[in-house]
């Protein structure tokens, strides 16, 4: 019986090791490449296309899935824990950031993300927002790295036993979950910083000099 149990589970966990190389995060979704300098214009048409996304069912709905997880106890595993911990920190990392994007976008473009008037935004420095770009990064190389550790969780968790591995399921689903949100909310948070920044400076070329 114990020896089905397992290779059931071990079944499971393969599974959704399966559906995480098919999502595995092999760059970094807060590197952005394109060095190009755009202008006032194209900076807000790039706002634009991030809002639509950000507004979009799916991203809503991973958002809402991803806030209405809650880490699950330790397996006794210990590469699925210290995964486990590390979605869970920066699962947590993004939420106490999401505030920062709506504030610094009222500051500097003069409107909210809904398109209103700002009407009390503080003043935002250009030190802060290159701040927040950089920990974006940092999220990134830490979901990269974990990301790829996670391919390699079902050989720890068939060695683990019967009731390890079981518990093992909750952790894989979750790590599993989390990582796809992180991507894509790590990712959006990235592009719009970088474009606060250089629409920040477009404003004000003299003070980025």
């Amino acid at each position: 019986m114990k020896k089905l149990l397992l290779t059931a589970a071990f079944a499971l966990c393969l599974c959704f090791a399966a559906n995480a190389q098919d999502e595995n995060v092999t760059e970094n979704p807060a590197e952005i490449n394109d060095g190009k300098t755009l202008t006032l214009d194209e900076l807000k048409a790039q706002r634009a296309t991030l809002l639509a996304l950000s507004k979009s069912e799916d991203y809503l709905d991973k958002l809402a899935k991803v806030d209405k997880l809650q880490a699950p106890k330790e397996t006794g595993i210990a590469g699925l824990d210290a995964l486990t911990a590390t979605a869970a920190k920066l699962v947590d990392q993004m939420k106490t950031t999401r505030g920062s994007i709506p504030q610094f976008y009222a500051s500097i473009t003069g409107q909210t993300m809904d398109g209103n008037p700002a009407t009390s935004a503080a003043a935002v420095q250009p030190d802060q927002l290159v701040a927040l770009s950089k920990m974006f990064v940092t999220m990134g190389v830490d979901l990269v790295k974990s990301s790829k550790e996670l391919l390699t969780m079902p050989g720890e968790i068939k060695s683990a036993g019967v009731m390890k591995a079981m518990k093992a399921l909750k952790s894989m689903a979750y790590i599993k979950n989390a990582f796809v949100a992180l991507k894509q909310e790590i990712s959006f948070n990235a592009k719009m910083t970088q474009n606060l920044i250089a629409t920040n400076k477009a404003m004000n070329p003299e003070k980025s000099k």
